[in-house]
């Protein structure tokens, strides 16, 4: 026996993310998601998976295969890097850098990251990369493994975020590719890797939220002006990090990190005319429409369709979500146990017999819940009886079951 029932709004996911139009230029964006950083759960998507330039935000990437080959003893936070002369060069570019790197100066890993993440040092970048694989292009490759290894619709051709009308100048382009090659990601890919960052390496957000970093004689000031006490923070949606970037190619670009009914959520918008207008409106939508609660019971007394039939059933994912108050979640429920009509039903410990599939309107985002049975059971049959008002069908443990029976 199949069944389905079909409860809540109608809407398509395509439907419902572009129903949220930019209401003014500064709003407007080429892309944007949010994600629960914990669950992975999207509360909010647009054009999630078109894979756009993301600028500087590429650096999350480069900054987690740093943080892993430490955690793999590969290198050290203390181990000095070595630059070269081309990396040096772009350091001294009044455009391109925010770091200068004098011939004589020396740079840690931990320095470097610090410069990387919360100054944006497109030089601290690829030195990191390069010290870490051996070579700015096995880094690249690298960086494309990790991409391909988490199913990202990402391509990467630069450690640092710069396309290659910038790279070629250093001599930093990839054999091969195009002469305004750059960096290929969409707003889940970049979304996701963020959520690998802050979820494996929880210090980036403190190393993140820093007004700038003292690199021996130089001060580095953060790229992410909507921290606490920068000209763009709002103190009703608070942010705590991440990243920013920019090109002419790819606008203006964040993902931002912040805490919303007490969870790390991450927001990520693309190709913006505002750096951070859209980002910070989106994040003041989750305050105000969205809520994390049980959207689903964990436990339900279920009665099997078309009979007098109860059978207690348990919840085997988590049923505690976030939810847009004004379009819940659509519910699909499909029963998927097959009854036998003439004979004792007999099902097994964690036997799944009813489905509910949510859709989120406002992302698009599926989740699939399955109801079974908390242990081995029967239905004494045949299933007919239990369609009468007379008789009652019990529940029995599955060692008793077989006894009475017989």
């Amino acid at each position: 026996m199949l069944s389905v029932v079909v409860i809540g709004l109608g809407l398509s996911s395509v439907a419902s993310t572009s129903a949220r139009a930019a209401t003014n230029k500064a709003d407007e964006v080429k892309a944007a998601y949010i994600m629960d950083a914990k669950t992975g759960q999207a509360v909010y998507a647009q054009d999630a998976d078109k894979e756009l330039p993301i600028a500087s935000l590429s650096k999350l990437m480069t900054l987690y295969l740093v943080e892993t080959a430490i955690k793999q003893h590969q290198i050290k936070w203390d181990d000095v890097v070595p630059i070269n002369k081309e990396v040096r060069k772009m350091a001294a570019s009044s455009t391109l850098s925010t770091m200068p790197m004098a011939a004589s100066d020396q740079f840690t890993v931990r320095e470097l990251f610090a410069a990387t993440l919360v100054g944006s040092s497109n030089s601290s970048a690829i030195a990191l990369g390069e010290y870490v694989a051996g070579s700015n292009p096995k880094f690249i490759k690298m960086m494309n493994a990790q991409a391909d290894k988490w199913g990202l619709a990402a391509h990467f051709v630069s450690a640092s975020g710069l396309d290659n009308s910038d790279l070629t100048k250093y001599n930093l382009d990839i054999a091969g590719t195009s002469a305004k090659a750059q960096n290929l990601v969409s707003a889940r890919a970049i979304t996701t890797v963020a959520a690998h960052l802050v979820n494996e390496y929880p210090d980036i957000v403190k190393v993140s939220n820093q007004k700038s970093v003292k690199i021996h004689k130089y001060t580095v000031p953060t790229s992410v002006l909507i921290l606490k006490g920068e000209k763009y923070y709002d103190s009703r949606v608070p942010v705590d990090g991440l990243k920013t970037g920019y090109t002419d190619q790819a606008g203006d670009c964040l993902v931002a990190t912040f805490k919303q009914n007490g969870r790390r959520m991450i927001a990520t918008t693309l190709g913006g005319t505002w750096k951070f207008t859209a980002n910070n409106d989106l994040r003041l939508m989750v305050k105000d429409e969205e809520v994390y609660h049980q959207v689903m019971p964990s436990t339900i007394n279920y009665q099997i369709p078309g009979t007098q039939t109860h059978v207690k059933l348990v919840a085997k994912q988590s049923t505690t979500m976030w939810e847009n108050k004004a379009h819940p979640m659509q519910q699909v429920k499909t029963t998927v146990w097959p009854l036998h009509q003439n004979r004792p039903n007999y099902l097994a410990a964690k036997t799944t017999v009813l489905q509910v599939k949510l859709t989120d309107p406002q992302s698009g985002a599926v989740k699939t819940i399955d109801y079974q049975t908390p242990h081995a059971m029967t239905l004494l049959g045949p299933i007919a009886w239990a369609t009468t008002n007379h008789v009652s069908v019990q529940n029995q443990a599955l060692d008793k079951a077989f006894a009475l029976v017989d």
